[in-house]
This record gives structure tokens, C-alpha cells and sequence, in this order.
């Protein structure tokens, strides 16, 4: 009579269950992936009228993307609250999340200093991501380009401060405090022809 073979526990764990949880845990994750590659390119087709082409980076409230207008030639960035972040933060803080993501929209269209980060639209998407498309900038903020290159020049960090001030003098005048002036909010960057031209961003 035929008999079955005595295999230790631990060899019995590495040659059959072993390749099954391998199995099992890349199929979850293969499953996930494809399904936030869903959710992505569902927000890409139905983003208003653009299109959504590159994350450039995220944070606590959502996304920044660059994206390209459907008609126009012209590059955007488009920043967008993801629905999750809705849905995480209950129903008591979806209004002030709201609220906070349109005053920073509407606040941004209403100031014209050419310092000020420009604002293109604002919008919702059919899922439910808030976003809004500004102009995309070709360089660094202050915090990047310090850790990339080191301590500036006296002379250049005046000249671009100079240029911030400009921004900030509009929106004092017009009854408006930026509330996070740090270095990742000031923008260096090349702009038509000028070098060094500094934008400042996000007045939430």
C-alpha cells in the first residue's frame, strides 16, 4: 500500500503554502493598481476640458497634475481634491473643505499682480473632485532650489523677495493675508524671456 510521505512543517510552509500567499498578495496588488489606474483615467476624460497628462505631486488636501487644454495648445497645472478626501474627512469638515478649496480658487482669480500665480478655471468633475487649472511654471521653489543649489547671493535673494513683496503688497491692499508664506510657496522661474521671475502660490 501506497503511504504519504512525513514533511516537516517548516518545508511544508515554503513548497505549498508559501506560493500561494505570493500568489494571493500580487493579485491584491495587481487589483489595486489597476483600479487606481482606473480612477485616474476615468478623472483624465472627464476633467472639464482638460486633459490630465503627468502627477506632479500630492499632499494632504489632494493633487497637482500637469495637464493640457482639450482646444488650446496651452500647458496647464491643475490642482484637484480627490473624492476620498471628502469621504476620510465625514461629513462635519466636507463643507469647510469646500469652502477652503473655493476661497483659494476665487481669492487667486482676484488678484492681477503678474507675481501671483494666475488661475485659468475652477470646476468639479463628475466624481466629485473639486480642481482648478493655473499656469504651469518652468523652474523651482525657494525650498527646492536652495536644498538642489545651496545658499543664493544677497543681491539675487533681495531681487526675488522684491518680487514676492509685489504679490503680497496687492493682496494686503485688497483686505487679503497670505497665511503660509514659507519657501515651497514662492516660485522662481523662467517666464517669456525673464530668468528669476517669481511667482507666489497657494492663497488658501
Amino acid at each position: 500500500l501506497g503511504y504519504l510521505p512525513v514533511v516537516p512543517p517548516l518545508e511544508f510552509f515554503l513548497h505549498v503554502v508559501l506560493p500561494y500567499l505570493i500568489v494571493v498578495v500580487i493579485a491584491g496588488v495587481a487589483a489595486k493598481l489597476v483600479y487606481s489606474l482606473g480612477i485616474d483615467l476615468k478623472r483624465a476624460l472627464d476633467l472639464g476640458s482638460y486633459q490630465l497628462e503627468e502627477r506632479l505631486g500630492s499632499g494632504g488636501m489632494g493633487e497637482v497634475w500637469r495637464a493640457r487644454h482639450r482646444l488650446l495648445a496651452r500647458p496647464a497645472a491643475v490642482k484637484l481634491i480627490r473624492p476620498e478626501v471628502f469621504q476620510a474627512a465625514g461629513a462635519a469638515k466636507q463643507s469647510a473643505l469646500r469652502r477652503r478649496f473655493e476661497r483659494e480658487a476665487q481669492t487667486t482669480s482676484l488678484l492681477q499682480s503678474p507675481h501671483t500665480i494666475d488661475l485659468f478655471d475652477y470646476g468639479v468633475t463628475d466624481d466629485g473632485a473639486f480642481y482648478y487649472a493655473m499656469e504651469l511654471l518652468d523652474g523651482f521653489d525657494l525650498k527646492t532650489l536652495v536644498e538642489r543649489f545651496g545658499p543664493m547671493p544677497v543681491e539675487r535673494a533681495v531681487h526675488l523677495l522684491v518680487q514676492a513683496c509685489h504679490s503680497l503688497a496687492e493682496a494686503h491692499a485688497s483686505g487679503l493675508v497670505h497665511r503660509d508664506i514659507t519657501p515651497a510657496n514662492i516660485f522662481v522661474c523662467r517666464y517669456g524671456r525673464d530668468v528669476d521671475f517669481v511667482k507666489v502660490l497657494d492663497f488658501g
